[in-house]
Parts: structure tokens; sequence; C-alpha cells
């Protein structure tokens, strides 16, 4: 594993991913891993209406999985990430089985470190999402997302990105599953001073399972997955040594339903097994308003 001693511009090129994908050599965070549990829970046939949601996670690498899975001392960094969403539900009266949502997210970024004090806005996202229901207590559909470069330079990933994913939702009595898998991939990251190069495809899951032990309270479960591809060196032609990672988190935690239009949801992950990458150790939070 390269050595993790970095520069706060290169500490924040790689801790990047917070914006919801991986980066290069030493990549940490899995993908749309701050969803919680009815992430997906979607009407149709309704009026037009909106919500906004502050996801939130506070993240320490003091251990990183190096290129054979073993665990090793990490950057030893202190990461705190923020991701303000605004979605606008709306319908077509031609199409009134079907629902559609237009998405804002502004990722906020701080990493704390002896000798590295950055922080910044990340690279903003924005996108459309269409979904079915079909059944009554089912949903199954599509978003995608596109990444755009005019982040805090401290903590821009430089590329263009596009995340497509297929998500679900469903309601078995009190059991609550949720979630999604998606595919994410960048545009070339030209970098000053240094050779383009070209990031690693990514793929992930994330997974929640809950259950409604309380008209207020319902404990789930969560365990997310991602990998991502070599990164090539535009000029050599060659792969960026350790630059395939991969990892697997698991984690448990509690959802407030303070009511229909708000909720409250906190839990805790872990990484269990990955390569090439910051073991997961966060905790996050997310509160959600609808009207």
């Amino acid at each position: 594993m390269k050595k993790l001693n970095l520069t706060a511009i290169e500490l924040l090129s790689i801790l990047v991913t917070l914006v919801m994908y991986s980066s290069t050599v030493v990549a940490a965070g899995i993908p749309l891993n701050v969803i919680g549990p009815h992430e997906y829970a979607l009407p149709v046939n309704y009026e037009s209406f909106n919500a906004v949601a502050q996801y939130s996670y506070i993240q320490t690498d003091n251990k990183a999985f190096d290129n054979t899975g073993k665990r090793v001392t990490g950057p030893d960094t202190f990461t705190a990430v923020g991701f303000t969403k605004y979605v606008r539900f709306f319908t077509f009266k031609a199409l009134p089985d079907v629902g559609f949502a237009w998405e804002f997210l502004q990722p906020e970024i701080s990493v704390q470190k002896a000798g590295v004090s950055a922080s910044g806005l990340g690279d903003p996202l924005t996108g459309l999402a269409a979904w079915i229901k079909p059944s009554k207590n089912s949903t199954l559909g599509l978003q995608s997302f596109l990444s755009i470069p005019v982040g805090s330079d401290a903590v821009s990933d430089k590329t263009w990105g596009s995340l497509t994913t297929i998500f679900g939702d469903l309601q078995l009595g009190d059991v609550n599953i949720d979630g999604q898998t998606g595919f994410i991939h960048k545009s070339i990251r030209h970098q000053t001073g240094a050779n383009d190069v070209d990031p690693g495809d990514t793929f992930h899951a994330n997974l929640r399972l809950g259950y409604r032990a309380h008209q207020y309270l319902e404990p789930f479960i969560a365990a997310d997955f991602q990998t991502t591809g070599n990164t090539t060196d535009q000029v050599t032609g060659k792969s960026v040594p350790n630059s395939a990672s991969k990892e697997l988190s698991c984690g448990g935690g509690l959802m407030v339903h303070f009511s229909d239009p708000l909720s409250l949801s906190m839990r805790y992950d872990y990484g269990l097994d990955g390569k090439n990458t910051s073991v997961t150790n966060a905790f996050h939070f997310k509160i959600v308003y609808i009207w």
C-alpha cells in the first residue's frame, strides 16, 4: 500500500469519495451509503410536493485495508460530511401511475488531521428519478445523477460523474426492505503537474432491513458494498498501483417517526472486509421533512 503521508489537497482528493464515489489509490466511503429505511417508499397518483433532507456522517480513518485485505494503519483523519438534498416530486397526467422527482444534492466536507484542516463545498449532484408500484406495498424505480466538478478546489474530484441506480422498497407487515444497486462512471481526471488518469468504474449495492417495533421507533440493520476498477495513467497506459478497491460494511441503527412529514434516522457502520480503502467507521444521521 502506498504510504499514507498526504497533503491536504491529496488527502481530500482521496476522501472526495464522500461525495458518493471512489477515488484513486486509497479510496474511502461506499457510494450512496447515506440512505435510510423507507428511502424509496414512494407514492404514485399524487399532487406535486417537496422534500428536504439533511444527511450527515462522521468518519474516523484510523485503519485501512491494504492490497491483501489486511488491516493496517490508516491516514488517521477525522471527517465530517453533510449532504443537503432538495427533491421536487411531480407527475404527468398521461402517466398517473408513474412517479417522478428532480433532485439536487450539495455536499459539505470537513477533514481534520494533525497538520491538516480543510473544508469546503463538494461537487453538487443533480438528476431525475422515476418509479412505479408493482403492488400497493412495493416500489421499483430508476434514478440517474450527474456530478458537476464545480466544488471547492480542495475537495472537488475534478471529474464529471454519472451515477445510475436501480432502487426498490418492499413493506411486509412491520418489516421494511429497502435498497439499491448502481453503476458509476467518471470522466478523465486532469491533474496539474501530473499525468491525466482514467478512474475505474464503480459498482455498489446498499440494503436496509427495518422492523416497526413501535409507532415511533423502527430499529434497522444496514449492509453496503462497493467495488472499483483500476485507475489508468493516460500517458503510460498502465494501471495505477493499488487503485482498485472494494469494501463490505455492515451496521445498525434506529429510525424515529415523529410524524408523517418528519423523521430521523441514526446508525453506526463498520467495515468488515475490503482492499485498498479506509475501513468504514462511521456514525450516520438523516432528517427528512416533507411538505
